[in-house]
């Protein structure tokens, strides 16, 4: 099993608040949480603000009851708001016409001039490292990627009531077609395919014990008698490293 490339990550600073970022705080609840949003190129993954690449035959856990789908609504190239439902609640998200934004005279335009729909189709599918626990997004408003998403979906349907208790794991691939306009030549997708079943349970209990272990051990009772250590200076002043 092939594992997803580690980032490196700056240390703890805490942003002041005349430092907030609207946009990555939207990003941080429109993809519940996860900040390391994949995407497909020319046949191969990439995540992250550095496009690292994720080799092909990677396995990740996919988060089925957090998949959704619905709308995205674009400007200057970044969200500013979105109608997403999930898919496990069976429900529609809801049509273009009722989201407003139709004059098409104030649609930004694309690298051709012509008017672009601020609203754009969208899924998302979250994945998990299963060796590292790390969250992903893979969010698609391409054919392609929708297809993918749908693809590996109706494989999930037809397995998961005889999987109860269990998440499904994909491996990443990449397929390709003749688009129908021979300018075009043949058009990389990508491909989910559902390669094994990890409980949910367990991935659960492995979280929280790595939760228990970033937690410093507890104070033992002193016997009755003993000297409190209270008193003393710089008692009480501990860290964690």
């Amino acid at each position: 099993m092939i594992n997803v490339p580690a980032t490196q990550t700056n240390g703890g600073a805490v942003a002041a608040a005349d430092n907030y970022n609207p946009y990555a705080a939207y990003g941080e609840q429109a993809t519940g949480g996860a900040r390391n949003i994949i995407k497909f190129r020319k046949g191969r993954f990439f995540y992250g603000q550095d496009d690292i690449e994720i080799p092909l035959g990677t396995r990740l856990i996919a988060n089925m009851p957090g998949a959704k789908v619905g709308w995205v609504r674009w400007r200057d190239g970044k969200p500013t708001d979105e109608v997403m439902v999930l898919i496990g609640d069976g429900v529609a998200p809801p049509r273009r016409n009722e989201l407003g934004d139709e004059d098409r005279n104030l649609w930004e335009t694309d690298d051709r001039s012509d008017p672009k729909d601020p609203w754009q189709f969208t899924n998302h599918l979250p994945l998990k490292g299963p060796e590292t626990g790390e969250e992903f997004l893979f969010a698609t408003s391409t054919r392609g990627g929708i297809g993918a998403i749908g693809a590996f979906a109706k494989d999930y349907g037809t397995a998961y009531r005889q999987k109860p208790g269990k998440l499904p794991v994909i491996e990443l691939r990449a397929s390709d077609y003749a688009h129908p306009n021979k300018a075009y030549g043949r058009v990389d997708v990508p491909v989910f395919e559902l390669a094994d079943w990890v409980d949910e349970a367990d991935l659960l209990s492995a979280e929280a014990g790595d939760r228990t272990r970033e937690e410093p051990a507890p104070e033992p009772e002193r016997a009755a008698g003993a000297s409190n250590s209270a008193n003393r200076t710089g008692a009480g002043h501990r860290t964690r490293f």
